[in-house]
């Protein structure tokens, strides 16, 4: 009995000559030097504005907050809402219970006027404490209508995520920037010969692509 239906069919292709397959890839090096010496500024999104409220998230190294200390206090009116989740190991030998605590007890042993200082925790979170924190600063904004704008104070390449999950969770009338300080573990400019720096713009490249596809937690 003759099959009166083909199986397999006969199809001609095109493939890259030797000359095709070395521009692909010195196409493919470019690309990947471009995006490693982009990758960081992109990340690390900064925008100031000209406001007197910031909020620092608290997580942050030490040296972020020493080195922001001149904005922070560039004036009396200046004010400082102060963010932060639960402490988790060492929380029961310590004076403070959350990050934001922290932070504060830090900004005034820098010497910052403990009535520019806000603290806003929040509760523990499986994920998404970048959000859980924007969601207390929105619930103190409706209590605080006069504050209308802020500067995002954050380090690094979490710069972007941030303002990302900041943005979209603060009220749109409300005008945000955001200040960056770069981090002292790594050279910015040669992020991927660092290990910490690797780890770190690889990961927040990863966890800003994921924000921007599935939406902030």
């Amino acid at each position: 009995m003759r099959i009166r239906f083909k199986l397999f069919a006969k199809r001609q292709i095109y493939v890259p000559t030797l000359w095709g397959w070395l521009l692909l890839g010195a196409a493919m090096v470019g690309l990947s030097l471009g995006c490693l010496y982009r990758a960081y500024p992109f990340l690390a999104y900064e925008n100031a504005i000209d406001a007197k409220v910031f909020i620092t998230e608290g997580w942050m190294p030490d040296h972020t907050l020493e080195q922001s200390l001149p904005m922070l206090t560039a004036g009396p009116d200046r004010l400082i809402l102060a963010t932060g989740g639960p402490i988790g190991a060492g929380s029961h030998l310590s004076a403070y219970k959350s990050y934001a605590e922290v932070v504060a007890a830090t900004l005034m042993k820098l010497g910052v006027d403990e009535e520019q200082i806000v603290v806003i925790p929040y509760q523990a979170v499986d994920r998404g404490r970048t959000c859980a924190a924007a969601l207390e600063v929105r619930e103190w904004l409706q209590k605080n209508p006069g504050v209308t704008r802020a500067n995002l104070v954050t380090t690094g390449p979490h710069a972007r995520r941030s303002y990302l999950t900041f943005r979209k969770v603060l009220p749109r009338t409300f005008e945000l920037g955001v200040c960056v300080v770069p981090p002292e573990d790594y050279d910015p400019q040669r992020w991927w010969t660092y290990s910490e720096g690797f780890r770190t713009v690889v990961s927040e490249a990863i966890a800003y692509t994921y924000a921007r596809l599935i939406g902030v937690r």
